[in-house]
């Protein structure tokens, strides 16, 4: 109860409750509290052979309803990858193209960065499992490449702007 009652505090203050994995509230570690959480729930789709065998147990459905209440998101991942197409999608309907410049922050969030490392991922689709581990780049999924590419985004940033320049030429 200690834990979900700062995972309310911490929801009330930022206005989510996706935690970071590292964060302490109050001399807590709300973060790693929240990871377990997570896993507790994808638990509930487990046999109990790998509950055991992964030393977790399973979510209670009050607990859920509870947690999702707060606006906890079971997939921190795809929803933080769901923000950031959104804040995407904005910048490519204001500006008219969707390659936005490396260092470029959009509504407090470095979209810059994020589009570049999606870049990267696209390229990761035609590398080894050896070498994503050793980059560490997870490879696109042919529907985040679709979405990307409705918008327009250059997979190979410097070869369209380089396009682009002789084109005025």
């Amino acid at each position: 109860e200690r834990m979900f009652g700062l995972l309310q505090a911490f929801q009330e203050r930022e206005g989510h409750a996706n935690v970071p994995a590292g964060h302490v509230e109050d001399g807590e570690k709300l973060g790693s509290w929240l990871q377990n959480q997570r896993t507790r729930y994808q638990a509930r789709g487990w046999s109990e052979a790998e509950r055991k065998c992964k030393k977790a147990s399973a979510m209670s459905d009050e607990e859920v309803e509870r947690l999702e209440a707060l606006g906890v998101a079971w997939d921190a991942l795809a929803e933080q990858w769901e923000r950031m197409f959104g804040l995407l999608q904005a910048f490519q309907e204001r500006e008219g193209h969707a390659n936005v410049p490396a260092g470029h922050v959009e509504d407090g969030e470095k979209l810059g960065s994020w589009l570049q490392n999606q870049r990267t991922r696209y390229q990761a689709r035609g590398w080894s499992e050896a070498e994503r581990k050793c980059k560490k780049a997870s490879a696109m999924s042919d529907e985040e490449v679709e979405r990307l590419e409705a918008l327009g985004v250059a997979w190979d940033a410097l070869a369209e702007q380089w396009e682009r320049m002789f084109g005025l030429l």
